[in-house]
């Protein structure tokens, strides 16, 4: 099963389209806020319809109705989605990876730096997709046979 994560839009809706018309198989979206009004666009719900969306608000999205964090579930694996600016990453990991321990997720998705990074600590995944303004978003792959997961950055360009 494939999850597509975009972050840090910041206006920026035909990135968000251009990565969503590329996977349109996936089976979940996961978008990691600074731009909430991207992901909602007429042309986007098209192209959602038969996707499962988890959303949540960043720093930049004002009066928004989302939440700061999410708890979802994709083939057996627990991924806990934020934007980070409340677990304060921009100086550190250690808030999140807390959080991440307590909250027993598999795979944690941020954004907020625009900085795209994946890695594996203690047995947890973290991925940052970086920001889809600036080309950069992230795919999950997890094989629901085996449970194996793969977290990588792909650019649009």
């Amino acid at each position: 099963m494939r999850a597509v994560v975009i972050s840090d839009s910041h206006g920026d809706m035909a990135s968000v389209n251009m990565v969503l018309s590329r996977h349109r198989t996936a089976d979940m979206v996961i978008f990691l806020g600074d731009g909430e009004r991207d992901i909602y666009t007429k042309s986007n719900s098209l192209l959602l319809s038969d996707k499962t969306l988890v959303a949540v608000a960043g720093n930049c999205d004002f009066s928004s109705s989302l939440p700061d964090e999410e708890i979802t579930e994709l083939a057996g694996k627990k991924i806990y989605c934020l934007h980070g600016h409340t677990k304060g990453v921009k100086f550190g990991t250690e808030i999140l990876e807390q959080a991440a321990r307590d909250k027993r997720a598999d795979i944690v998705v941020h954004g907020h730096t625009h900085v795209p990074r994946t890695e594996k600590v203690d047995g947890i995944y973290y991925m940052c997709p970086g920001s889809v303004r600036e080309g950069a978003y992230g795919i999950i792959d997890i094989d629901e046979r085996t449970g194996g997961v793969l977290c990588y950055i792909n650019y649009l360009y």
